[in-house]
């Protein structure tokens, strides 16, 4: 699915994030970066057959922004960036040791149940980041989902106080709660520029109610 590595000089809570999404992605590896330059990396990455690169920055000793590129020798670009408010890592959630799904499965990204039009706009655009499968959810269950896709693994698009927040699950762990890791989105920015921003959509919002009273 994709290799996953950090900027140079990644703290230890960004790489225990990286090794984290190693879990959720199925069939991905985390490689720490060391000296490689993003030729370096993209060439790795095409060589283990993988489709995407991602690329983890840090900001203050944590994740700050996730920079997703298609792998492709003759045809590499970025795709999006995703900026976050924060994280919470899967032992910070309460599980240890899940080891990663070394095996090819769909990752299926859907939503909450009756969350907004954003919410649904963001699945879509994280199933194109990821190569993932966006799936509409509708009033089905998780289970029901993962069943009918032939997976173990999910990410769901859910609400956050300050954004939006992407939640994973290993069916094959736990059939009820969420693994993590728990990601905070504050702003995606897509290159073809379809973007959101939190603090925008929040003040339209605003303008929104204060124009109907």
């Amino acid at each position: 699915m994709m290799l996953i590595t950090t900027s140079h000089r990644p703290t230890r809570r960004t790489r225990s994030f990286g090794h984290d999404l190693e879990k959720v992605f199925p069939n991905s590896l985390y490689l720490t970066r060391g000296k490689k330059t993003l030729q370096d990396l993209l060439m790795e990455a095409y060589d283990r057959n993988y489709e995407r690169l991602l690329i983890i920055n840090v900001w203050k000793g944590n994740p700050l922004k996730m920079t997703f590129i298609k792998v492709d020798p003759e045809d590499w670009g970025y795709l999006g960036y995703l900026y976050l408010h924060g994280i919470k890592l899967q032992r910070e959630v309460g599980f240890r040791d899940i080891r990663p799904i070394r095996e090819e499965m769909p990752l299926v990204v859907t939503t909450a149940k009756r969350v907004g039009i954003d919410h649904h706009a963001f699945a879509q655009v994280f199933a194109e980041l990821t190569g993932g499968k966006f799936v509409p959810r509708k009033e089905r269950s998780l289970l029901g989902i993962a069943e009918r896709y032939n997976t173990d693994v999910l990410s769901v698009i859910e609400r956050h106080p300050r954004g939006m927040a992407i939640n994973f699950y290993r069916l094959d762990v736990n059939k009820e709660k969420a693994v993590g890791p728990l990601i905070s989105v504050k702003i995606w920015i897509m290159e073809d520029g379809r973007r959101w921003d939190y603090k925008e959509a929040l003040s339209g919002r605003k303008k929104s109610g204060q124009s109907r009273e």
